[in-house]
């Protein structure tokens, strides 16, 4: 049922549509399904219809909608009151109700209420509740933004199934579970209730007065006195990481430790460095209004949409602004840790696939976008530049070239391949984890251990780094044909590259949250490749249906 109830807003096919709008008018029906019959002829020759001012992208399923209901009206008074108040509702979500409450339907109310409405404009009404309804299904379902639209590299938006939803749409119509209906739609992984509960918290928060700003000033810490420090205990008050200031032992002015524990935890909590001292970094984030983190979560409430569908019973989730990889099972967290993600100028990307191979002692094939950026400009100034990184230049066969015999000069593109060979200057370190994907992306050991240590780190040319990248491969490879670690240190300690199959293959999703659910709070992180203020500004603005479904 639940599937189904997601295949939403497919246009009808032809031969449906055609038998709606030419079979003849049996004698004596309402002029109602004669409206309908000659919208629904406009429909088919222009493959588009409005009710008043509104375009109707959900036009061809309600034509089936009110087909399957003998055409006659799919509103009455009582599921209008419940769609209203199921629409009311999505603020919870953090969508914005008045997007689909079209004003257009209160004046056809208010014009039924003073003196009845003309036929068309009875259209008008089913039409625009239907629509509201069907949109609002889709935008659970699916995600108000069209991911793709916002980076043509992420592969998580799901397709709209070729069946036919309009029955089990319908049936919640007449009944009038307008809320139950979009209850199904919405993701039912237990994050999304979770993520909803942090923005009726942090709504709650701003109904109270949100925070007052601490001014700036030397950095705080233990020891420190001054009135900025009753600021700041009631800024971590607000948001539960402290005591106010007036259930202070002592004089609240002075910064004690106990107060420097508080600061610790609301530092972990939004990714800064926990040291207890309050800096220019912790103090910006101590100063971002209570409406700015609303729409963070609300950002990320549209994230958890595109992805939370989609039920895994085992899978690996890179958490790209979070700077950790967690392995999840029935839904809990079994095992997680540290990753380096790519610098702001090679991000890592964000998609979905299936770890399906282990390579021990890899080599390390330069991808196109480091050979343009770093190793090419460095050939050309240096022909000696691969020899002193310990790279090999071989032709697209595989035969090896000394760059001493090339004229880089006169080179017109570069028809070569750079290689770093297995050992341990090799960039990808010991073992990297392979999954297909266009971005010559995988996880990899690092021989830049040592940048772990930070709590930000953005270092890598996009792939993902892993702190403990044994301790994985063993995971992976545990009732495997023998593989324990035992082995997998033979096989390293013979420098020999070895690629093992997984029979298993592990799905991966590589996603981005600036604000997540940990040990039933939210955390909030940096928003590290700006990505945020996109998605905000096309989660407020038109409807709109993904590309992919037009």
């Amino acid at each position: 049922m639940e599937r189904k109830f997601h295949h939403l807003m497919k246009l009808l096919v032809l031969v449906i549509l055609l038998g709606i709008i030419l079979s003849p008018a049996a004698h004596g029906q309402q002029s109602f399904e004669d409206e309908v019959r000659k919208r629904a002829v406009v429909y088919e020759e222009n493959g588009k219809l409005k009710a008043s001012d509104q375009t109707l992208y959900g036009a061809g399923l309600t034509l089936r909608m009110l087909e399957l209901n003998g055409f006659n009206p799919l509103w009455n008074e009582k599921n209008t009151r419940a769609l209203f108040a199921a629409i009311d509702d999505l603020d919870k979500d953090g969508l914005n109700p008045k997007e689909y409450r079209f004003s257009e339907i209160d004046d056809l109310l208010k014009a039924k209420t003073a003196g009845g409405l003309s036929t068309s404009a009875q259209v008008d009404l089913d039409f625009l509740l239907s629509e509201a309804y069907l949109r609002a299904v889709y935008n659970l379902a699916f995600g108000k933004v069209d991911a793709v639209s916002l980076d043509a590299d992420i592969n998580f938006t799901r397709p709209i199934s070729e069946e036919d939803p309009a029955r089990e749409l319908l049936k919640y119509v007449k009944k009038g579970e307008i809320t139950e209906a979009f209850e199904l739609s919405r993701p039912q992984n237990p994050r999304y209730g979770e993520m909803k509960k942090a923005l009726a918290q942090y709504r709650e928060i701003q109904a109270a007065g949100g925070w007052q700003p601490i001014e700036k000033g030397p950095t705080m810490k233990p020891g420190y006195t001054d009135a900025r420090v009753v600021m700041l205990r009631e800024r971590l008050h607000a948001t539960g990481d402290g005591p106010a200031a007036a259930s202070t032992k002592g004089d609240p002015q002075v910064f004690d430790e106990a107060l420097a524990e508080a600061v610790r935890r609301f530092q972990a909590r939004y990714g800064l460095e926990a040291d207890g001292k309050v800096g220019s970094g912790t103090l910006a984030a101590l100063n971002v209004p209570v409406e700015e983190r609303i729409d963070q979560i609300r950002v990320n409430l549209e994230r958890q949409r595109w992805l939370l569908h989609e039920v895994y019973d085992e899978f690996l989730a890179a958490d790209i602004a979070g700077f950790r990889l967690y392995w999840v099972n029935d839904n809990k967290t079994i095992w997680e840790e540290k990753i380096q993600v790519g610098k702001f100028y090679a991000k890592t990307p964000l998609f979905k696939s299936k770890i399906q191979q282990i390579v021990f002692n890899p080599d390390w094939t330069i991808p196109p976008g480091i050979m343009r950026r770093s190793i090419i400009p460095n050939i050309k100034k240096d022909p000696g530049y691969l020899d002193q990184k310990g790279y090999i230049l071989l032709t697209q066969d595989g035969r090896r070239v000394d760059p001493k015999t090339v004229d880089w000069g006169s080179l017109k593109g570069f028809p070569y391949i750079v290689r770093q060979p297995p050992g341990p200057d090799n960039a990808l370190g010991q073992v990297k984890f392979m999954f297909p994907n266009p971005h010559h992306v995988f996880l990899h050991d690092t021989n830049h251990r040592e940048l772990f240590d930070r709590t930000a780190r953005t270092f890598s040319s996009g792939c993902i780094r892993l702190h403990n990248p044994l301790d994985l491969a063993e995971r992976l490879l545990d009732g495997q044909d023998g593989w324990d670690r035992e082995r997998i240190d033979r096989t390293l300690a013979s420098g020999k590259t070895t690629t093992v199959k997984l029979k298993n293959p592990m799905r991966i999703v590589i996603a981005y949250g600036t604000a997540t659910i940990r040990d039933d709070r939210v955390n909030f992180r940096p928003d590290i490749y700006k990505r945020d203020s996109a998605l905000l500004k096309a989660l407020d603005g038109a409807f709109k249906v993904r590309k992919q479904d037009l």
